[in-house]
């Protein structure tokens, strides 16, 4: 079948032309941000079947999401030896991992190379937030998220992941490995994160494990002190539960 690209069009929104001074010059950006980052942006920046017009801010926030895939990985290769047990910090990450490998498999194969890339930083912000708000990593698997990330980015900036793939220690190209597969069972949550509500008004968030009742989760709700003392001397009239998103206790 025929798939036809869309048209990228000059900054003002016209067809480039020479008599619209609109025409923007693919070297002038490849000397300043490499043809890695100009590829990137063809893919992020517009939907491949519609196009659309240039932007210098598009290009520089690509560039810039490189530099953080560049720090988070170089920054795992410091770390030391740590702890070797899977917590929900591990879970939550290997999710974020194989739900970016799924996503991305299927959005290639229909063209939407934009939505691919949004899927990949989604996958960066979840290393991110592991790197930000665990002290005791588990190192190996954490190195390994981040080798995933290097295969998964290799066909999207493939001089990029060359170079950090040889950065962690491999001595064969980045393009000899597998893409990674993900796995359905990786995709299945033990638990999930619900909005704490009381009379519509949210407290605070909390992990609920999956397959409760909705009895038990008011049970586990209640019993969590913030809000076993907020409950203080007031009556639960009503439970609301929307299964992996909130709990709103109606009370009096």
């Amino acid at each position: 079948r025929l798939v036809h690209q869309g048209i990228i069009l000059g900054p003002d929104g016209n067809r480039m032309s020479k008599s619209h001074g609109n025409v923007v010059s693919p070297d002038t950006y490849i000397d300043e941000y490499g043809s890695d980052m100009f590829r990137l942006y063809l893919m992020f920046g517009f939907s491949y079947t519609e196009g659309g017009p240039w932007s210098d801010d598009g290009i520089k926030s690509v560039a810039k999401f490189a530099d953080r895939m560049e720090r988070l990985a170089r920054k795992a290769l410091e770390l030391e030896e740590g702890r070797t047990d899977i917590t929900s910090a591990e879970k939550n990450l290997n999710y974020a991992k194989h739900y970016a490998i799924k996503n991305i498999c299927r959005d290639v194969e229909a063209f939407s190379f934009n939505t691919s890339v949004a899927r990949l930083m989604e996958y960066v912000n979840a290393l991110q937030k592991y790197d930000n708000e665990v002290e005791n990593k588990n190192v190996e698997f954490y190195k390994s998220c981040i080798e995933d990330l290097i295969r998964m980015i290799a066909p999207f900036v493939p001089h990029f992941a060359e170079e950090l793939w040889e950065t962690y220690g491999h001595k064969d190209s980045v393009f000899e490995e597998s893409y990674p597969v993900f796995d359905e069972q990786a995709l299945v949550k033990d638990e999930a994160e619900y909005a704490i509500q009381i009379n519509s008004k949210i407290k605070l968030k909390m992990m609920i494990p999956e397959g409760l009742s909705n009895e038990d989760i008011q049970d586990t709700v209640c019993a969590y002190p913030e809000i076993a003392e907020a409950l203080v001397g007031k009556t639960v009239k009503k439970c609301i539960v929307v299964k992996g998103r909130l709990v709103n206790l109606i009370v009096g």
